[in-house]
């Protein structure tokens, strides 16, 4: 196979991107760029790796597109083309910005968070399911919840009062959903992982941040 390398071809492009902490999709500056042009006699393609910089917060990230003769398509006025793909680091989902306040999260959990977060934002539905359970798993042992089975512990921090009833009600249909991806091997739908998070980080949020925060009123 033979390949040619251009520098910063595409340095001064403007891409549209989801941006992770704008949480939304914003214009980003091609700050520099290697592409690869590779081919052989069945086959042609170019992959452009690019560093990329938001215009409204300047987070930075990185851009793979890759093309090839192979695929093709059509545009909107029947032209074919070759259409692009296009991968982000880090991952990101709209409207699934992490914690702002991770940090004041316990160790353990915070690592869980960031990975189930991870997970999430690649469409990793199973795992996302099991790292849901996992990090509620997680709260209940660095509060040192008793019970045999999680249902059991998350009863026990409602005595220990760090839950109300009504939340541990809500935990435990989260709770379910984990279930289902660790013993069933079965992908939550994205409603199902949207709302499971959302529980998950409030009871993050009622057990950690919240108390962090009131302690910085005295």
């Amino acid at each position: 196979m033979s390949k040619e390398i251009s520098l910063d071809k595409t340095k001064d492009a403007i891409r549209e991107v989801v941006c992770n902490h704008c949480d939304n999709t914003t214009n980003h500056l091609v700050c520099s760029s290697v592409e690869f042009s590779w081919w052989n006699d069945d086959i042609q393609g170019i992959d452009t790796y690019e560093i990329i910089r938001c215009s409204g917060c300047d987070s930075i990230s990185f851009r793979i597109g890759s093309s090839n003769s192979d695929d093709v398509d059509q545009d909107p006025d029947g032209n074919l083309i070759h259409p692009e793909t296009v991968e982000i680091y880090p991952s990101r989902l709209m409207g699934r910005t992490a914690l702002e306040e991770v940090y004041s999260l316990p160790d353990k959990v915070r690592s869980m968070y960031q990975e189930t977060h991870a997970a999430l934002c690649t469409k990793l539905k199973i795992l996302a399911g099991i790292g849901i359970r996992a990090l509620i798993e997680a709260v209940c042992s660095e509060e040192k919840a008793k019970g045999r089975t999680l249902e059991k512990r998350i009863d026990d921090l409602v005595i220990k009062e760090i839950l109300t009833k009504r939340n541990a009600d809500i935990l435990h249909k989260t709770r379910l959903l984990g279930n289902k991806a660790v013993h069933e091997i079965k992908a939550p739908s994205d409603i199902e992982l949207d709302v499971a998070f959302d529980i998950v980080e409030n009871l993050l949020e009622t057990v950690y941040i919240i108390p962090k925060k009131a302690e910085r009123l005295k």
